[in-house]
């Protein structure tokens, strides 16, 4: 997000639908949506600390990658 924000040539950002549920809960801080837009954090660096209890916990035991592609955009 903060790499986005600052690049003049930037489109579209694709992400995890609204960042909502467990995807919330992997960040101390959820991911600011606004009308459909991302809103950049304040936070110094990345703009997001990695709650490493909650990733400890949910460890990937998949072999492949499933991504289901919405048919409206995010609001």
């Amino acid at each position: 997000i903060q790499l986005a924000t600052c690049s003049p040539n930037f489109l579209i950002l694709e992400g995890i639908e609204t960042w909502d549920g467990f995807h919330a809960a992997l960040l101390d801080k959820p991911v600011n949506w606004q009308n459909g837009y991302v809103i950049p954090s304040t936070e110094p660096g990345l703009g997001v600390t990695l709650n490493e209890a909650v990733a400890r916990e949910h460890p990937y035991e998949g072999d492949e990658l499933h991504l289901e592609m919405l048919t409206e955009p995010v609001r």
